[in-house]
């Protein structure tokens, strides 16, 4: 069991864009390849402490980015 958590985006504009708000917030984020077992639109994801998910999350979901974490379940920012 890792304590890793990876966040897949659509693209690499999005990947820098989330890491530099989730940077902002003090949450540690790391971008890398996305790993070749791993179906993605986009060659960067961001790695980050599992930890720090959930504030993550609410960080990504404030600016309205689309993400899925690393089983591909994609989470969108709610209407509004």
């Amino acid at each position: 069991m890792t304590n890793e958590t990876l966040l897949l985006f659509p693209n690499v504009h999005t990947v820098m864009k989330a890491d530099r708000l989730c940077s902002g917030q003090g949450i540690a984020t790391k971008a890398v390849p996305v790993p070749e077992h791993i179906s993605s639109e986009c060659g960067m994801c961001l790695l980050i402490n599992t930890l720090d998910l959930v504030a993550c999350k609410t960080v990504l979901e404030q600016y309205k980015i689309s993400f899925s974490i690393e089983d591909n379940r994609i989470v969108k920012p709610k209407p509004g």
